[in-house]
């Protein structure tokens, strides 16, 4: 077996623990397809799997470390951000939560019923976490 069908095999194995609610045993399978090295589009899938079972698992600054390390390999992901937000939501950031879904809610939503919106709700969500001026 090759190097890349062993992180392959190791992924698939990590999916199927996490589908049966154990993430404890997924996180080691999911750091070592990541270290043997996937593909561009299965090593997201990995990313986000381990992120996703660190934050279930309660290591929430891990899963914030991998999750923006997702996030800079895979810019304007929605997925990524989703799952960017439920831990920051986590970590008690709720406005930079709230600020990164809205984000990407509008950069991946086209529904014409937005547009007269779209620019307001930017700035809006833009806005969020910095200081209020009175």
């Amino acid at each position: 077996m090759t190097k890349e069908e062993k992180a392959h095999a190791l992924l698939q194995e990590a999916f199927q623990l996490d589908a049966r609610g154990r993430e404890a045993e997924a996180i080691p399978l999911y750091r070592r397809a990541l270290r043997l090295g996937l593909p561009k589009e299965e090593k997201k899938h990995a990313l986000i799997g381990l992120a996703s079972s660190l934050r279930n698992v309660g290591q929430l600054p891990e899963a914030r470390r991998v999750i923006e390390r997702a996030r800079r390999a895979y810019k304007d992901d929605p997925a990524i951000a989703a799952f960017y937000a439920l831990i920051l939501h986590d970590l008690g950031e709720s406005e930079q939560a709230l600020k990164a879904l809205g984000q990407a809610y509008l950069a991946h939503v086209r529904d014409p019923r937005l547009f007269e919106y779209e620019r307001p709700l930017a700035r809006k969500f833009r806005a969020l976490g910095k200081k209020k001026r009175r």
